[in-house]
């Protein structure tokens, strides 16, 4: 039993009480834990800033049995709360936050995740970045740091890097040229289109501070859209009450009718 301090951004909160609140913190190693914040509700309470939903702060926690945390002293670093001033990134975001927590462990460090989430955050709040290829490009690159990389390289079967036009599956994260598709046919796949297949690239291959940077209108913004979140819910291995509801206010991009054209 000891002390520990950290920095980390709440994912979740659940109040309880008069004056206590659990926190789930994503920490800057990637790793998410839960924290009792006791008496933090309380009238005139210092702490209750640093421990808000979207709040990175430094904590210092005291770590009690069983992996058990409890607050101790929290002094905010950065707080994206403006992300509530919209219904639609307010839940957006919660869907973000949920699959990050979701693809993280207890006690395995993924730093790359916690960064993802901090840069798409801030590109909401700031209203810089349109929210449907921050959330497309979230989706995708997490996968990849979790160990979900697709294979854009080469077609799956012949192994040609003269793909153009490409077949790519969402499911099994693979491509088809066009020939092999013609002749197994392309069950399951999506035809690129040429901008699609760029912003693809673009987010698995960027350092994560640019990973958000690019923009797509038209079908080539649906169709990532579509694309990713399709790879993600299938390597997630379930769905998100968050995304419904994201979904519900900004039907725009979801999965069905969206993928384009296929043989």
């Amino acid at each position: 039993m000891e002390h520990l301090t950290l920095k980390g951004l709440v994912i979740r909160e659940n109040d309880f009480g008069d004056q206590d609140r659990y926190i789930t913190v994503l920490t800057e190693a990637g790793r998410h834990i839960e924290v009792l914040c006791k008496g933090v509700r309380r009238r005139g309470g210092r702490m209750v800033h640093a421990v808000r939903l979207f709040c990175y702060s430094e904590l210092t926690l005291y770590a009690g049995r069983r992996g058990k945390f409890t607050l101790v002293q929290a002094d905010l670093i950065a707080s994206f709360w403006g992300v509530t001033e919209s219904m639609e990134s307010y839940a957006l975001c919660c869907y973000l936050a949920e699959l990050a927590g979701h693809m993280t462990d207890t006690e395995i460090d993924s730093p790359a995740a916690a960064r993802l989430l901090l840069y798409a955050l801030r590109a909401i709040a700031d209203q810089k970045r349109d929210r449907l290829t921050v959330k497309a490009a979230f989706e995708l690159r997490l996968m990849a740091e979790s160990g979900y990389t697709p294979e854009l390289s080469a077609c799956s079967v012949c192994g040609t890097q003269q793909m153009e036009p490409i077949w790519f599956s969402p499911t099994d994260g693979v491509c088809r040229c066009d020939a092999c598709a013609a002749r197994l046919g392309a069950a399951g796949y999506v035809r690129l289109t040429a901008a699609t297949y760029a912003a693809l690239l673009h987010i698995l291959t960027q350092e994560i501070p640019r990973v958000y940077g690019f923009a797509l209108s038209g079908a080539a913004r649906l169709q990532l859209a579509a694309l990713c979140e399709a790879y993600a819910l299938c390597h997630a291995e379930r769905g998100f009450d968050s995304l419904t509801f994201y979904h519900a206010l900004e039907p725009e991009g979801a999965i069905l009718g969206a993928l384009g054209a296929k043989k």
